[in-house]
């Protein structure tokens, strides 16, 4: 709303100003002609030496009379009649007069198209957004139905007692708190993208060090990373880099993106921290030599967007890395997807400028 107010004014004052010199330059142009024309051929109608440039005032207080008799047949022969020069006169203020309402009729003609464009604008963006919102609700729904499926199938088999075996029903109430957790986890992360974009929400900023908040995201995920088969190596520099940050929600942003690299890969992959000190700011690399992403960085990181484009299995929901790239905004740090990225088949890569 802001964005588009401030592109109402800036136009609004462009145009303006555009008008104004269209209609100086006419009136400049007909001041020439009134001034070498019009007024010596006045003066010479009403038979007065070019010097005067005068005209009698009852005569013009005889055409007056007759505009407010209504007798139009004796205005229009006084004008005539009595001086020729009026008619001259009135020529001349239509044309002094006339540049003007042409400006202000144009600049009212201009507003009003720039206005309607403008509500063409927002009503497209609302119908974006509805469009947008409606596809979050239906994979978010999508993503709830299948934990929700097997839990109601699993607890059904359970309560019909068509599971009778003891290691059978240990490993069907496995399951049902494994999905319960997903159910929760799922809906946390949505409860976290929807708080992000609340009015009520501020970010509690205070000196943290950065390199110690990745050391800390890196050691948390480091035994999920090995049970994944997967291989963990970071750089990460001991020296301290001080920013003012939300010491939660950045961690957030670290551990959304070591997790994302952890579900979206194979086993056998490497996942990387790397850590380099840049001139102003810190770059911090979350690397992984795992598949290259179709996907566009900005497909990527809105709501729900998987890099695949494949819904099927608990590969994640598509709101991680939507949540860190708002956090990151929120900051004014930069999220980007970088690939390749060295020796690495990408990385997502978060750009700090020093405090």
């Amino acid at each position: 709303m802001d964005r588009s107010m401030e592109q109402l004014k800036d136009y609004l004052i462009t145009r303006l100003i555009l008008v104004m010199t269209c209609v100086l330059a006419v009136e400049a142009f007909v001041l020439l002609l009134v001034r070498g024309i019009l007024l010596p051929l006045a003066a010479y109608a009403a038979a007065f030496e070019p010097k005067e440039r005068g005209l009698r005032l009852t005569d013009l207080f005889a055409v007056i009379l007759s505009l407010i008799r209504g007798n139009s047949q004796q205005l229009f022969w006084g004008i005539a009649g009595s001086s020729g020069a009026l008619l001259v006169l009135l020529l001349t203020a239509f044309l002094l007069l006339a540049p003007i309402a042409v400006g202000i009729l144009v600049y009212a003609h201009l507003v009003t198209m720039r206005v309607d464009e403008l509500q063409r604008e927002r009503e497209a963006e609302h119908a974006a957004y509805d469009a947008q919102r409606n596809l979050m609700l239906s994979d978010f729904a999508h993503d709830l139905r299948t934990p929700i499926m097997t839990i109601s199938g699993y607890a059904g088999a359970l309560a019909d007692g068509v599971v009778r075996e003891e290691d059978m029903r240990q490993e069907y109430l496995e399951a049902i708190r494994r999905k319960s957790i997903r159910m929760g986890e799922l809906i946390n992360l949505l409860f976290e993208y929807v708080k992000l974009g609340s009015v009520s929400f501020h970010l509690k900023k205070e000196p943290c060090d950065l390199n110690a908040l990745v050391a800390e995201a890196a050691a948390s995920l480091y035994m999920d990373l090995e049970e994944a088969g997967m291989e963990m190596r970071a750089d990460i520099p001991e020296e301290p880099f001080m920013v003012e940050a939300d010491r939660a929600q950045a961690g957030r942003v670290l551990n959304n993106l070591l997790v994302n690299a952890m579900r979206h890969n194979p086993a056998g992959t490497v996942v990387a921290v790397q850590v380099q000190r840049l001139a102003g700011m810190e770059e911090i690399a979350i690397a992984d030599s795992g598949q290259s992403i179709t996907k566009s960085a900005e497909e990527l990181f809105e709501p729900f967007a998987k890099g695949d484009d494949s819904r099927g299995g608990d590969k994640g929901s598509g709101l991680g890395l939507s949540i860190s790239k708002k956090i990151a905004d929120m900051h004014g740090w930069e999220l980007t997807l970088v690939q390749p990225y060295g020796s690495y088949t990408k990385a997502f890569v978060l750009r700090v400028p020093e405090r």
